[in-house]
Order: C-alpha cells, then structure tokens, then sequence
C-alpha cells in the first residue's frame, strides 16, 4: 500500500519540463548504495552533458529515487510510467534490494508453483495461536515439526551427536501471561514508536532500549515497539545482537500475528535473508511453526516459506531467479512501448552487478552500463565520471538523437 501511494505521488508530481521536452530521460534508483545528493548530482551532471551538446530544453532527464526498491517494486513504477508517451529511456539501477526486500517474491513462487495445492487451515484466535507455538517450543524436540527443522539445520551446521534441533531464541509469549491485554490506544504507540526512532537515530542505544522495554512491560499488545527494540539491537551491533533482535521480532509477531501490516514480519525477513549460519534455523523454526497455524499472515512468511531454506546459496540462487524474471517482465515492458530500457551497474562492487551484466551478455536487446568499482569516494570527480559513461552510451546507442 505504502508503495502504490509512493507512485501516486510521483506521477502527481512528475515535473511539467519532462512532458514537454522533446525526449525524456528517466533515471529510477534504490538509492540503497548511494545516496539522495549522490544520485541528484549525477542526474545533474548529465542533464549538463546532455544540455552542452543537445541544448537547453530539448532532453529532459528526472529521476525517481526510494530507499529499498526492489526489481518488484520497480516494476510495479514502470508498469505505469511506461505507459506515458514522453518516456523515451529508462534508466533502471535496482536489483540489490532483493536480496532483503522480499516484497514480490511470494507471488513469483506462487505462479512459479501455480499447479501446487493450497491448504487453508482453520482460524486461530490470538491465544489459540500463542498457545500452540508455546508447546512448539516446548516440545523438546518431540514434535514431527521440530525434527523436520532438524534435517534442515543438520544439512546446514553438519550432522552431530544430537540430531535433534533445539531452537536457543525462545519468545516470551506475552499474550499467555496473566497481565496481557489489547491497548488500543494506537496514536500513543505511534508517539512512542517516533521517540525510540529518534533515540536509536541518536546511536542512543542503551536509553533507547530502556524506554521501550518499559513500555513494553506495561502496554505489550503494540508490535511496532517490539520492532523498534530489535532494530535497536541490531543498530547497536553488538554481540548476539542478532539473537536478542530475532527475539523481539518472534515477541512482536506473536502479540499480533494476524496483522498483514506488522513491522516484525519484516524483521524476520531482513534477519533470515542478512544472516548466515544458525540464526537463520532459528528463523525458518518460527515460521515454519507459524505456518502451520496461520493461513498466509504476511508477505514476509510466504516469502520465507517460499525460500525454506538454510542454505544459503541456494536462498541467492532463488532470489537471483526472481530478480532475472522481473528483469524479463521490464524488458518486455520497455519494448511494447517502444521505451529504451538500460540496466546501470552499481557502482559498488557488489554480487548484483556479475548477475545484471551476465544477464545482458546472453540477452538480446539487454543493454547494460558497467560502473562496478567506481564509487570509491563521493567526490564530484567520481560521479561526474558516472554520468559521462552513461552519457556516451546513450549518445552512442542513438537515445539522445541524432543518426
């Protein structure tokens, strides 16, 4: 929801100039690896280049920048952009948020495996659902849950004396303690939440930390505060940092596990697809026993159980497969509506940019700008040499006009 408002508001906003120049440039960017003045200097710079030798008013070149925007998401803007006239070339410098942002994956794997039965399972009110992760937890080992979890971990961490998987992140289960009541009281938590950001931003851990555990002891029905609390473990980086974290996330998830909207489903995304080795069993036991209870909660679970799995190139490989299908999508996109599509290289040296360049190698009709090494510094030098390579290859591939 909050993307779709994010396009609404760019399409009302779209700047007037780009309409009525004669060719439009549109530069779309996750902006995870560089920053918005980086990415407003480099537009800057080859709107100059472009103005230099095509004049003033003749090109126009935007941009469309958002933190974390996956190929997904991505598509989701060009669906609509493309359909305007004055796009001529797109620009496109997105695919590394995948490997965090699960945001579409879910609905890939459900096309992918559309021919699979879904099994709807019958509806758990709050405690029902705490009740039964509770004897998850406790079963030591006895349950046919734990042991699947088991074959999973032993594949990954190698096989041992105790065969048995024993999680070591263990919830509170708040909802089952006698003092656990539902505070409505929703625009108070909204305050709260905003003064913990502010403390956390502040690299103010420890008061950080304080405050929201006090307010949890007393109001701990409101998810949010949970999330905030983890991200504050993980801010601080300390260590076991990511153990307390998942165990806030698990805290906050199961205080309102039937929200679609709950930020610690996020949370549980961001530890599974950011970690490796053991931390990510713990996450995979949670969902997979959540799972079993809730018919899909959130995007969040149905992309890791999408996922299910430890190991992790072959969680890379599956998020490799759905950005190259997203890839495809845009391409086709672009083409049907005669748009110039050219895939940017980050500049950092990063696994996204071998996939994105092997990509266009064995494509036809792929073109891709390699830029990987190139953000050594922020300086004016770097990103103007940014822009100067693009500019050359639009001018050379005939986008900019000319015969």
């Amino acid at each position: 929801m909050k993307f779709k408002i994010f396009i609404i508001l760019t399409l009302l906003l779209f700047p007037l100039s780009v309409i009525f120049a004669d060719k439009s440039i549109m530069y779309i960017s996750d902006s995870v690896h560089m920053s918005d003045s980086f990415n407003t200097k480099y537009v800057d710079m080859l709107q100059s280049l472009i103005d230099d030798d095509f004049g003033k008013g003749a090109i126009n070149v935007s941009k469309v920048t958002k933190f974390d925007m996956n190929t997904t998401q991505c598509l989701e803007l060009c669906n609509v952009l493309f359909s305007k006239k004055h796009q001529d070339t797109v620009i496109l410098n997105v695919g590394d948020s995948n490997y965090h942002n699960l945001y579409g994956l879910s609905e890939y794997i459900k096309n992918r495996d559309r021919n699979k039965p879904v099994v709807i399972k019958e509806e758990k009110d709050l405690y029902e659902i705490n009740n039964e992760m509770s004897k998850l937890y406790g079963s030591s080992g006895n349950s046919k849950l734990t042991k699947i979890i088991g074959n999973v971990y032993n594949k990954l961490m190698g096989p041992g004396p105790d065969k048995t998987f024993k999680p070591k992140v263990i919830p509170n289960f708040y909802v089952l303690k006698d003092n656990f009541n539902v505070d409505s009281n929703f625009m108070a938590t909204i305050k709260t939440y905003e003064q913990a950001w502010q403390l956390i931003k502040g690299k103010q851990y420890e008061e950080a930390k304080s405050f929201l555990n006090s307010i949890i002891e007393k109001k701990p029905s409101q998810s949010m505060l949970y999330y905030a609390l983890g991200s504050t473990y993980l801010a601080e980086n300390s260590e076991g940092c990511e153990r307390k974290a998942l165990q806030c996330f698990e805290d906050g998830v199961l205080v309102d596990p039937l929200n679609k909207l709950n930020l610690c489903y996020k949370g549980l995304e961001l530890i599974f697809m950011l970690y490796k080795g053991e931390i990510t069993a713990e996450v995979l036991f949670f969902a997979r026993g959540l799972n079993e209870l809730i018919t899909f909660p959130s995007e969040g679970l149905e992309s890791i159980m999408a996922i299910n799995t430890v190991d992790y190139d072959e969680k890379i490989q599956i998020i490799n497969d759905w950005i190259l299908s997203d890839i495809d999508k845009l391409r086709n996109k672009a083409y049907t509506s005669k748009t110039n599509l050219v895939f940017a290289g980050y500049p950092d040296d990063i696994p996204i940019n071998n996939l994105l360049s092997d990509y266009a190698k064995n494509s036809s009709r792929a073109l891709y700008v390699e830029n990987k090494g190139a953000l050594k510094d922020n300086s004016d030098f770097t990103i103007y040499s940014m822009a100067k390579k693009i500019y050359e290859f639009l001018k050379g591939n005939k986008f900019l006009g000319g015969k």
